[in-house]
């Protein structure tokens, strides 16, 4: 899935660039919301900055791509109730992804007027994580503070809840490849434009995930277009 995503996005890249009757190139920045599907237990903010290529085919229609810089992840307070025998504790842990995101929508723009425009893009983006960091923050309830000897995994405590059910996902660590669909919504004018951008990321984060709506993320973005 991971080869055919990224060969989908750069043969369509490609084939535009050859068929565009002009390419623009925008700085783009923005503010997002970020939540992690079925483990965070709220909205996260987030930020989104890069450079937008559109490769326009007609005047109502084209493809556009570009490069951007992202981070998303999650928090679970009271994220369950373990016990390795000995200790018994409430975990709490955070995790934040840092993310290179490339986009390949289909746009169609509509003109309102002379000087501005509005337009609709949909479809995949591939992505890379640069960093990953992940914190945990365990709260003991009963037994003594765990000594060096103790079990750990990956320097962190492990145990199962009452359903048998073990933290190790938790600490597995994240794939670095990540996709999904994208799409958006705004106005130009004046070579400035605004869009309302959605994201869904579908890839597994870790090895036991299994490929479904994982983050969700909305940006408001603004950014200016130069003409090559």
């Amino acid at each position: 899935m991971k080869k055919k995503v990224v060969m989908v996005c750069m043969l369509m890249t490609s084939i535009c660039s050859l068929y565009a009757q002009n390419v623009t190139l925008a700085p783009e920045m923005g503010i997002s919301a970020v939540q992690r599907y079925g483990w965070g237990q709220e909205w996260r903010p987030s930020a989104k900055i890069g450079v937008s290529v559109d490769f326009n085919l007609t005047n109502h229609f084209g493809i556009e791509s570009g490069l951007f810089y992202t981070f998303r992840g999650y928090s679970i307070s009271n994220g369950g109730t373990y016990s390795n025998g000995k200790f018994t504790w409430t975990e709490n842990v955070s995790q934040t992804r840092h993310f290179l995101q490339i986009p390949v929508l289909a746009q169609f723009r509509w003109t309102l007027n002379k000087n501005t425009k509005m337009f609709f893009g949909v479809g995949p983006y591939v992505a890379f994580c640069l960093k990953n960091r992940f914190d945990s923050n365990p709260y003991y309830m009963n037994g003594a503070y765990p000594g060096k000897y103790e079990q750990y995994y990956d320097g962190f405590m492990y145990g199962e809840d009452a359903m048998g059910n073990s933290n190790l996902f938790l600490y597995e660590e994240a794939r670095n490849f990540d996709w999904g669909v994208s799409s958006n919504i705004g106005i130009e004018t004046n070579h400035w434009y605004a869009k309302l951008q959605y994201d869904l990321s579908l890839g597994k984060e870790g090895k036991n995930d299994v490929i479904g709506a994982n983050y969700h993320t909305l940006t408001l973005s603004v950014g200016y277009k130069f003409g090559l």
